[in-house]
């Protein structure tokens, strides 16, 4: 199968001196393409966007940092090999480096022992030595960004997120870099240098050894918020592994070990391992794997596997350039579809949970899948962007709120094309993949479409048609039936937040800042209202009005001293014409959708404040202060109003006075309540899904769900509650008891509540797949 997009209307025939002969993704910041030098030789040519380019500041900074990225000559980096940052459009080409990425890696293939993380360290530290000493610091080292290869591994992406930060996009607060890797003074606006690399290679190595961050699972703002006040969670690495990471992660710059030291640590540690391999007989467990990663054998076996089998047997062939001609012909990739607007299929193999555009997929992907993309380097993942993410999915994740991310996204993470086309002849039948029965009760799959991205927020259903948002920029229209894809949207930023359809028109909120009106049957844009200069939140329609929440950021301060709040806005807004009819400012950003009911508007401003608010004309009826954040939208049933808050209680107002009736002690990081017949549902960070009497607060029962401490809010149908874990399942637990009846597994955490119609389960995981169970 051919891993490369098929050129379409619109993409250029030659870009510099380089002949394109294929598309290999796209993102927020440009397009993608594979190019042939006059010489024969295969690069990837970043296109930068026009309107970029046009911001005279970005092309100085991307000028400064490209020269600068074209200095570092190291083993493991694959470089700049040209670029043209004035030129019309502005370009950049990087070597093109055929291997798979380290997160897709490890979600396909487990974590590693210790020995191949060693030398995966050992080639890393190699690779920021040379970053390093060209004065670039990389601040976006993360799986997604580091190839692996027979001859070791290759960090790609270097210095050019340095030149982003200063572009248009980063003006509006946004910060580079990817939450739960990156160091505490890219969190906080202190001074970055080489150190803050060194951090993100600690977190990298923990999650090659885990299969997870050292800093859990949950929101971007959970997962900074973390990073800047709290320790790293390493009690699974071995002691020898454990003691190397710890030193990386440490929250001061100046306790770090230097790049040369940490060499020296991760070559003492690995001769401490063979000795141990040697001793102990672990050599069968793959203790004793060479630490040096230019050798054969440093790769665990079943990665090794897969990369030969990928650069052999099932190898990307690369197309070559088409010859010059009088009249251009077009390449291979670009024959005429005999289809000329199939369905793209949905995706029947598992997504990777991060898929850097320079990589060659470790799952083999269906023709129209988005891991499709193979190219020289990929950025900004593992939430990216600015976000607070759903607050994971419904989790109220321990929030720095606020905090803006973003990654030099000019290629998206592997997301395919926005708007490409499968290659020439690709079928476009939706494949379903039915489980064969197992001896344990599970959930039955229908179908899967993967986003190609990562996936924050829950699916919506209505109408036959399923929608879902990613971190390719993109909202989603599915046919729930099939899976098959009806039409894609393109936002200026992540889709994090969870669609609302009404009277035709979906509604759609974006890490941007603003809210899309979107045609249901089209997948046109009627209208934008710009919320706040971070995230939009979900939208609620009600009587031909959206109700939605925006506003400012949060600027964490590192060493305590609290957080410096912006002002948040709740705003009413036409739904026709997307008019403001009146605009409400709360004490800090309103994360999620407003809750509307009985002629008022209940919003969870970040801060920890409950306000109600007259929904004809935007006055405050009451406000309720809680002590902790709120990242989830309140629930509103029989004139109670339940409130999720990091003060680890779940409360229940009054409606009409914001009087507290009771309140239940939760764990820590409560999902948002699920009400139905009499009983709140929360999931949390301990764990368990916990079921509340609605009228006293007394507890029903509790439940463990899974084996991580991550539960996200249910949906609870017909007397059985569904509900996601951070051990990458889909639980189906009887509403009443608590009782597990069967579970589903993804390849991928599973935070987002559930969406069900007509017996059917919809889920996103993070890795950007979308299941519908039956």
């Amino acid at each position: 199968m051919e891993p490369f997009e098929a050129l379409g209307a619109g993409d250029p025939e030659l870009v510099g001196r380089y002949r394109i002969v294929a598309r290999l993704g796209a993102g927020g910041m440009g397009r993608v393409y594979l190019g042939r030098s006059p010489g024969g030789r295969a690069v990837a040519v970043k296109v930068v966007r026009s309107e970029l380019a046009e911001d005279g500041e970005f092309r100085r900074r991307f000028a400064r940092e490209v020269a600068a990225a074209r200095r570092v000559n190291g083993v493991f980096t694959a470089g700049v090999v040209d670029a043209d940052p004035d030129g019309s459009p502005a370009w950049l080409a990087t070597a093109y480096v055929p291997g798979i990425a380290l997160g897709d890696a490890v979600t396909v293939h487990g974590p590693w022992s210790q020995g191949p993380v060693l030398a995966l360290g050992a080639g890393l530290a190699e690779a920021l030595e040379a970053i390093h000493a060209a004065d670039v610091v990389h601040r976006d080292l993360k799986p997604s960004n580091i190839l692996l290869a027979a001859d070791g591994p290759r960090v790609i992406d270097f210095g050019i997120s340095v030149a982003h930060e200063a572009s248009a996009l980063t003006r509006t607060g946004m910060v580079v870099g990817t939450p739960g890797f990156m160091s505490p003074e890219q969190l906080t606006g202190k001074p970055i240098g080489p150190a803050s690399d060194v951090f993100s290679l600690g977190a990298v190595l923990a999650f090659t050894a885990t299969g997870s961050g050292p800093f859990g699972t949950g929101s971007g703002h959970a997962l900074s918020f973390r990073v800047v006040y709290e320790e790293p969670d390493l009690h699974q690495l071995p002691p020898v592994l454990r003691s190397v990471v710890a030193h990386c992660l440490a929250k001061q710059p100046d306790r770090r070990p230097t790049v040369a030291t940490l060499l020296e640590q991760l070559a003492e540690a690995a001769a401490e391992v063979a000795e141990e391999a040697e001793a102990g007989g672990a050599a069968a467990a793959g203790e004793a794997v060479t630490h040096t990663p230019t050798q054969p054998g440093w790769l665990p076996a079943p990665v090794a596997a897969t990369l030969h089998s990928r650069t052999t047997t099932h190898g990307p062939t690369i197309p070559p350039a088409p010859a010059p001609a009088p009249a251009p012909a077009p390449a291979p990739a670009q024959q005429p579809d005999p289809d000329p607007d199939p369905d793209p299929a949905p995706v029947p193999a598992p997504a990777p949970t991060e898929t850097p555009e320079s990589e060659v997929p470790a799952v083999e992907p269906s023709p129209k899948s988005p891991q499709d993309a193979v190219t020289g380097g990929g950025p900004a993942a593992f939430p990216t962007g600015p976000t607070r993410r759903r607050a994971l999915f419904g989790l109220a994740g321990a929030a720095a709120a606020g905090l803006g991310f973003a990654g030099w996204k000019l290629s998206d993470d592997g997301s395919a094309d926005k708007d490409s086309e499968a290659p020439p002849g690709a079928g476009r039948r939706p494949s379903a993949s039915p489980k064969p029965t197992p001896a344990a009760p599970t959930g039955v799959e229908r179908w899967r479409f993967a986003t190609g991205g990562l996936v924050y927020a829950s699916p919506i259903v209505a109408d036959g048609v399923v929608y879902i948002g990613s971190d390719t920029d993109d909202l989603y229209a599915l046919e729930t039936e099939t899976g098959v894809q009806r039409w894609r949207f393109t936002t200026g930023a992540d889709v994090s937040s969870e669609p609302s359809v009404a009277d035709g028109t979906v509604y759609v909120g974006s890490e941007d800042g603003n809210l899309y009106a979107v045609d249901a049957g089209t997948g046109k844009q009627r209208w934008k209202f710009l919320t706040g200069k971070s995230r939009s939140s979900s939208a609620t329609v009600v009587d031909g009005v959206v109700y939605v929440g925006g506003g400012g950021d949060v600027t964490i301060r590192l060493g305590g001293g609290g957080n410096d709040y912006e002002d948040g806005y709740v705003y009413a807004v036409d739904a026709v014409t997307g008019e403001q009819r009146w605009k409400f400012t709360t004490n800090s950003r309103v994360e999620e959708s407003p809750t509307v009911a009985d002629g008022l508007v209940f919003a969870c401003a970040l801060s920890g404040t409950v306000y109600a608010v007259d929904a004809g004309t935007g006055r405050q009826r009451w406000k309720f202060v809680t002590r902790g954040l709120l990242s989830s939208a309140a629930a509103v049933v029989d004139g109670v109003v339940y409130v999720s808050s990091e003060d680890s209680n779940l409360y229940a107002l009054d409606a009409a006075t914001g009087k507290r009736r009771w309140k239940f002690a939760t764990g820590k990081y409560v999902s948002a309540p699920t009400v139905v017949e009499g009983t709140v549902y929360v999931g949390g960070g301990d764990g368990d899904l916990s079921a509340v009497d609605a009228g006293t607060g007394e507890q029903q029962w509790k439940s463990r769900i899974g084996t991580d401490p991550f539960v996200g809010a249910p949906t609870v149908v017909d007397g059985t509650a569904y509900v996601g874990s951070g051990d990458g399942s889909l639980y189906a637990v009887d509403a009443g008891t608590g009782k597990e009846q069967w579970k589903f597994r993804t390849g991928s955490p599973v935070y987002a509540k559930p969406a069900f119609a007509d017996g059917v389960v919809y889920i996103s995981s993070l890795n950007g797949v979308l299941y519908a169970v039956t």
